[in-house]
């Protein structure tokens, strides 16, 4: 690969120091990846896999034994669940003079900023799926409530996510840790704050504080409160805004070993006069609902600041 005569620092030391600038400035700003089941059966870039055990439902009755006498044996299946990832990638260009000035600190600068923008694109792949999700409550109760029902002044209530946490409760869905995990954009936490605040746990009060998801701002009725501004709103008749409540296995997402950065330095392809040099990053990636029961969306309006 050419060398940056300029600057007397290899490309491939550049290539490297771009990486780690990526994969630091990419992972810390991730919101929903880390509630997501990795795969179990990776089969590389075409296809990921999950299986997921069905749940035995034998009765007392049928369990009762007879003395001398085998029992019939139960059913036990597993469903594999596939999806195919889809490649994403950005890259930016850096003029000759730019580059030369300070080659380590312009690459990091752009490490960081392809690293953070990488990282809301996957949290917004994951979105787009886990959204679209079967189980929603609204905040108008009405019992054919619809997007469309959602009004300026149905905010965010403690009433409301304590039902989702009923709900999740109601059909054996896992927990994290104890809690089930809630992202939610800063607006509505803050109306929730506001309402409920006599029952809000502060993070710094938890039994083990060191235990954090990212954004993680404390709890509330079961539920453990993760703030993204990076979470989708809907249009609606006002702008509808989504909060997802989950348990363990709720969605899956692929691992990060398909993430690769490249650093293109003056000289490369078609550039005749050593003026351009570019860096960026690709990742191919893909993200699915395993368990419709082990997630709730809560759509509410919000108190814009």
């Amino acid at each position: 690969m050419a060398v940056n005569i300029k600057s007397g620092i290899g490309a491939n030391y550049l290539q490297t120091k771009l990486f780690k600038e990526v994969l630091a400035n990419f992972e810390p700003n991730l919101y929903f990846y880390k509630m997501g089941e990795k795969p179990m059966v990776d089969n590389g870039i075409g296809t990921v896999s999950w299986t997921k055990a069905s749940k035995l439902s034998v009765t007392a009755a049928t369990a009762t034994l007879t003395e001398g006498t085998q029992p019939t044996s139960t059913a036990f299946t597993y469903t594999t669940i596939t999806t195919t990832p889809v490649q994403y990638g950005i890259y930016v260009e850096i003029s000759d003079r730019l580059l030369k000035a300070a080659p380590t600190k312009i690459l990091a600068n752009a490490g960081k900023e392809i690293g953070s923008n990488m990282a809301r694109i996957i949290d917004q792949v994951i979105q787009t799926e886990i959204m679209a999700g079967a189980n929603v409550l609204y905040s108008d109760v009405s019992v054919n409530a619809v997007r469309t029902d959602v009004a300026v002044t149905d905010l965010m209530t403690g009433t409301l996510l304590a039902k989702a946490h009923t709900k999740l409760q109601a059909v054996d869905a896992p927990t994290i840790d104890g809690y089930y995990v809630g992202v939610a954009h800063p607006f509505v936490l803050g109306d929730l704050k506001i309402q409920s605040s006599g029952a809000y746990i502060e993070f710094n009060k938890y039994a083990t504080p060191d235990k954090l998801f990212k954004g993680e701002i404390g709890a509330l009725y079961g539920v453990r409160l993760v703030s993204s501004s990076n979470v989708q709103t809907f249009t609606s008749t006002t702008t509808v805004y989504p909060t997802l409540v989950m348990g363990a296995g709720a969605y899956g997402v692929t691992e990060w070993s398909s993430l690769e950065t490249i650093y293109k330095p003056l000289g490369s392809g078609a550039d005749a006069l050593n003026q351009v040099a570019s860096v960026g990053a690709k990742i191919d990636f893909s993200a699915k609902r395993l368990q419709e029961n082990a997630m709730v969306r809560l759509e509410t309006a919000a108190t814009a600041v």
